[in-house]
């Protein structure tokens, strides 16, 4: 085509400038839809392109508040449990402070068979712990110590069936014998041995007995049912005010003060020796441990 407009150009003697005009619009109005469909592609890539990108750091921004919400309720759990401890430990400081009767040691609950009702405690004999030791917190009655070892020791709870308490009711004192459930389903401990003429009623406060290795009038629980079913004896349902399953701290009673006739200096007259012939050893652990 060039080769054409130029000898047309001589032919006619037309100047080079029409020629060069000539081309320049042609060349312009059959470039102009491609420079404009260009133009869109390029706008388009670009819109794409910021799409994508502003994407990408909204995506990481969510990422971040993500990331930060986590940590923060994190930190809310954690600040609620120190919350939870601190009460806990000012319960604990201030049963220790007003409780005069006996000794206290503070150990930590590390594991708690549910299927057995045992609690295992961090502290063992090179701690002091020994054998028949009794188990309590600010509510009540936890249980006794039947194993020691060097860095450990068992504590049997009351929903233990080998777990055996003299009981009291506080109303009238009516005496019994509280026994464990040894039962997955319920934690309640029942009651035995109770006259048929004694008067038990729902709601009644049980507590340690005197002729319980507990100290006398500490709470076990309330009666929450009576069975006066049997022909010599009635049981009462406990339910226990202590749930060993929640408890993260307990104490240990190292010592209980001693009766008054020790404390004023009277003898205690040894028992009689026994000369019955040697049986086998059927006893609970708490019967078994008790001093």
């Amino acid at each position: 085509m060039l080769v054409f407009l130029s000898l047309a150009s001589l032919v006619t003697g037309a100047e080079a400038v029409f020629l060069r005009d000539t081309v320049r619009k042609a060349v312009s109005v059959t470039a102009y839809p491609f420079l404009v469909a260009m133009g869109g592609v390029q706008h388009a890539t670009s819109y794409v392109t910021g799409l994508f990108s502003s994407y990408h750091d909204r995506q990481q921004e969510i990422d971040s508040l993500r990331l930060r919400l986590t940590e923060m309720s994190q930190n809310e759990a954690q600040r609620h449990e120190l919350i939870q401890e601190n009460q806990r430990l000012r319960q604990m400081l201030g049963f220790v402070s007003t409780e005069r009767r006996f000794e206290l040691d503070p150990v930590k609950v590390q594991v708690m068979e549910s299927f057995k009702g045992i609690m295992m405690i961090d502290r063992g004999s090179i701690h002091g712990m020994k054998e028949s030791m009794c188990a309590v917190t600010e509510d009540g009655i936890v249980g006794m110590v039947t194993r020691v070892d060097p860095t450990t020791s068992s504590v049997v709870t009351l929903q233990n069936a080998d777990c055996k308490v003299g009981g009291m009711v506080v109303r009238n004192r009516v005496r019994g014998i509280v026994y464990g459930s040894g039962n997955e389903l319920t934690h309640r401990c029942t009651m035995k041995y109770i006259d048929m003429k004694d008067d038990v009623r729902v709601n009644d406060l049980v507590v340690s007995s005197p002729e319980s290795m507990f100290p006398t009038g500490y709470t076990i629980g309330r009666v929450v049912s009576v069975d006066d079913s049997g022909a010599l004896w009635k049981s009462a349902e406990i339910e226990p005010a202590v749930d060993p399953y929640r408890l993260d701290e307990i104490f240990i009673v190292r010592r209980a003060i001693a009766p008054a006739d020790e404390l004023a200096g009277q003898a205690v007259q040894a028992p009689v020796p026994s000369v019955a012939p040697a049986v086998p050893d059927t006893r609970s652990y708490q019967e078994r441990y008790a001093p």
